[in-house]
């Protein structure tokens, strides 16, 4: 890749400025403040776009710093450049609202698709990382930044296996540690620590509830006794003059609706109580159908025993006249064989025998007709017995639920229900006059302390009896706070109890949370290890040849002075002396930045596939003469850079060059 032709169309200070680079050496001169750093910068933005930060970093992120000082709406440039054989134009708008990089060949004289404005989808490896870390270097800034290490790692990662960019081991490294803290974060020790404190608290303060039940019974008792004793004292007092009467009749309407509001509330609790324990539960309300079903079941059965009780009863009715119809005739029978056979002649034995059958006859047919009419009534008294009982049953069941009939009970049932609905209006009201006793406390609270809460319209008559009374409606008043106090903490110590059942629920969630997370972490922290372990394994075939050619550049620039530098896994980077290892700041400045230059050659020879502009501003800036001068004949050797830009408020860069006899081309800015 050459860069052939900047044109700074409007950025930062330059306007239509035109800047033209050739192949090989370019050294671009310029006094401070001509615009060195802009046009670098330039550089960067046409490749990446200009970077735009939030909050406190937005008016020094370098978008904000290069704007137009023309102050006109455009904010633009254009870069010619020639990579892989062809002629590639790139214009990029980098204003805000209107951000976007178009990508001409001027070759084939059509336009490239560019996904997301990223440069690095036509030029193998051209990332920022790799470019800000290797090819270009600002000012006092050849020390790579903190994603060389990982973008390294990735790249040795993907060389071993044979890749390209498959493998971002930084990417996989931080998505690792992002997810360990989301599964840390799944669990809170401080809350799991806090809800079992909260819920040994809560055991505690449970324990005394039945105390507080027998003490507040206690005051109720006393406090009825002193109200009884009020009575009777202010039956004794006659009617008396008023003192600051309207401002007394203020403060006992405030004090009475306190008290009413009191009382209405103990009414209204009671009231609650007294339906909540009247109101059936759903079990209940099934006693009552299987209840109501029974008794019809039995009504049904009652109607038919009744229905046939009376066939029954108009049957034998009409049985003894019948039985004797019946009876008649055959006797009558058996006499006219008697007289018709002393007629035909039938004497003796024959004669008698004939009468005796038909008398035997008509006896048995009577014993059967007496018979069958014994069962029946039989049955009529079994059907009086089994109604009797029947209609006890029945009546049992009204008397139990205390009824005429059975619609009443099923009046009942629906009363049940209606019930349900009249508890929940009562809690409302209970809210309602709690939300209302609060209110009255603060507008209540002057005239408590002026008069106390026996304020009354007596005068001094009675006086005795009044002060008397004053103090045992204080004691009353105090009797009845301390019980509202007492059964304030009840009502808290129920919600309590539902709390602690909640914490005891939540404890346990927490518990599986946290088995959840340790396990999720640990297979997390495995992974961890296992990607650092196969980077550094890794890195024991590539890092070797990486500081060998470092060392060698290095001992190259200093004249020998240090023969050998190492760079370990996390790539720092330490210089052997043969005594000791040295680290960079142990070193000069100037030493330090040709460290950092000789990791930079090396790293930008190994990450891109064809030969690189390498841009460098005020890079030398802290060399010695002898050492710039080896640096800048190294420069002129090399064939793995495209072009070489070097940025300079200095002539002894170009001085050396000549001295050297090595071609290069002059900017001025």
């Amino acid at each position: 890749m050459i860069i052939k032709q900047l044109n700074l169309d409007h950025f930062g200070k330059f306007h239509d400025r035109e800047i033209h680079l050739e192949k090989g050496i370019n050294i671009v001169y310029g006094a401070n403040e001509s615009g060195k750093s802009t046009v670098h910068s330039f550089i960067q933005c046409m490749l990446f776009g200009t970077e735009r930060l939030r909050g406190r970093g937005a008016g020094k992120d370098i978008y904000t710093k290069y704007q137009p000082w023309d102050g006109g709406g455009s904010y633009e440039g254009r870069m010619r450049l020639t990579c892989q054989d062809q002629n590639w134009r790139l214009m990029r708008n980098f204003h805000k609202d209107d951000s976007h990089l178009t990508v001409i060949d001027e070759t084939g004289g059509r336009e490239i698709p560019c996904r997301e404005d990223d440069i690095s989808s036509l030029i193998d490896g051209m990332t920022l990382s790799n470019y800000r870390n290797s090819i270009s270097s600002g000012q006092l800034s050849l020390q790579p930044d903190g994603q060389f290490t990982t973008g390294m790692q990735s790249y040795m990662a993907n060389m071993a296996m044979g890749a390209t960019d498959n493998v971002d081991v930084g990417k996989a490294l931080n998505y690792l540690k992002e997810e360990r803290k989301k599964a840390a974060s799944k669990f809170s020790h401080q809350e799991y620590e806090d809800c079992v404190k909260e819920a040994e608290n809560l055991r505690r303060e449970l324990e005394g509830r039945m105390a507080l039940m027998s003490q507040q019974k206690a005051l109720e008792r006393e406090r009825e006794n002193i109200l009884e004793r009020i009575r009777q004292l202010e039956c004794d007092v006659d009617d008396a003059m008023k003192q600051d009467r309207q401002e007394r009749m203020k403060a006992i309407r405030l004090i009475q609706e306190n008290n009413d509001v009191a009382a209405m509330y103990k009414a209204k609790k009671a009231e609650l109580r007294e339906m909540e324990n009247q109101t059936g539960s759903q079990k209940y309300q099934q006693h009552l159908n299987d209840v109501m079903e029974d008794y019809e079941v039995r009504q049904n059965k009652l109607e038919d025993d009744r229905s046939r009780y009376s066939e029954l009863e108009e049957q034998n009715e009409g049985n003894g006249i019948r039985n004797l119809a019946l009876i008649f005739p055959v006797a009558a029978v058996a006499v006219l064989v008697w007289l018709a056979g002393g007629l035909v002649g039938l004497k003796g034995i024959a004669h008698i025998a004939a009468a005796v059958l038909l008398t035997a006859l008509a006896a048995g047919f009577a014993f059967m007709l007496i018979r069958t009419s014994g069962k029946k009534k039989e049955r009529i008294e079994q059907l009086e017995a089994e109604i009797e009982e029947l209609e006890s049953r029945q009546q049992a069941i009204l008397e139990k639920y205390q009824i005429d009939d059975i619609a009443q009970l099923k009046e009942r049932g629906q009363d049940q229900r209606s019930r349900q609905e009249v508890v929940v209006r009562l809690r409302k009201e209970l809210e309602n006059l709690r939300r209302r006793y609060d209110q009255l406390q603060e507008p209540l609270k002057p005239y408590i302390e002026k008069y106390g809460e026996s304020v009354t319209l007596e005068s001094s008559a009675g006086q005795k009896q009044k002060q008397t009374i004053q103090q045992l409606r204080k004691q009353a008043s105090d009797l009845l706070r301390q019980s509202e106090q007492l059964n304030w903490q009840m009502e808290q110590l129920d919600e309590k109890q539902n709390s602690l059942e909640k914490l005891e629920t939540k404890i346990s969630e927490l518990k599986e949370q946290k088995k959840n997370s340790e396990e999720e972490i640990k297979a997390i922290e495995l992974s961890q290890k296992t990607i650092q372990d196969i980077t550094a394994r890794i890195h024991g075939s590539f890092g070797t040849q990486l500081a060998d050619y470092i060392s060698q550049l290095f001992s190259y620039i200093t004249d020998g002075a240090h023969k050998k530098l190492n760079i370990d896994e996390k790539f720092q980077v330490t210089v052997d002396d043969d005594r000791q290892l040295l680290l960079p700041q142990q070193l000069s400045a100037g030493t330090v930045d040709q460290i950092y230059f000789s990791v930079r050659m090396a790293v930008s020879q190994m990450i891109f596939s064809e030969p690189m502009p390498l841009i460098l501003d005020d890079s030398f800036a802290l060399y010695d003469d002898e050492r710039l001068k080896n640096t800048l004949r190294w420069l002129a050797e090399q064939k793995a850079f495209s072009q070489i830009l070097i940025f300079t408020c200095h002539h002894r860069e170009a001085e050396m060059l000549q001295s050297l006899n090595c071609d290069y081309h002059y900017v001025e800015l």
